[in-house]
């Protein structure tokens, strides 16, 4: 009987550690925007962004070139956070979730950088674009 009980323990103890160690990876995506099933993912390498035409030019890993509309609330997420599409530079690789519209054309609302093109200036280059807390600025008169 003791040896039945401590198998039990055992087992018990061992799916607890198996269901603790296979959901702790899910930790970091708490907050964050998660990919939908029934849209299509693509990964390339920026080559240029187009504000006025809110275009992204980027090169997939089948080499060529694929140009994707970005919606007006497009989100860029680097080391989870939050970045306005401006912040995306040549030779940024990321990943863009895509959704089609009524017409059928693909754009993106939601862009993943995977690796920064500007590692070695990564934090001023991101940074810039994070919200930044309202600086008082006060007059002295002399």
């Amino acid at each position: 009987m003791k040896r039945f009980h401590q198998a039990v323990i055992g087992v018990a103890l061992g799916t607890a550690l198996t269901v603790f160690t296979g959901c702790s990876g899910n930790i970091a995506l708490v907050g964050r925007p998660t990919l939908q099933l029934d849209q299509e993912e693509i990964f390339g390498e920026i080559l240029r962004v187009d504000s006025l035409s809110r275009e992204i030019h980027l090169r997939p890993d089948d080499g060529r070139e694929r140009v994707v509309g970005y919606s007006v609330d497009a989100r860029v997420i680097y080391r989870g956070q939050a970045y306005p599409i401006t912040r995306l530079a040549s030779g940024d690789k990321v990943s863009l979730q895509l959704q089609q519209d009524s017409r059928g054309k693909f754009f993106t609302d939601l862009v993943r950088v995977h690796e920064s093109s500007l590692e070695s200036n990564l934090e001023l280059n991101w940074n810039i674009g994070a919200i930044q807390p309202e600086t008082t600025v006060q007059k002295v008169q002399g």
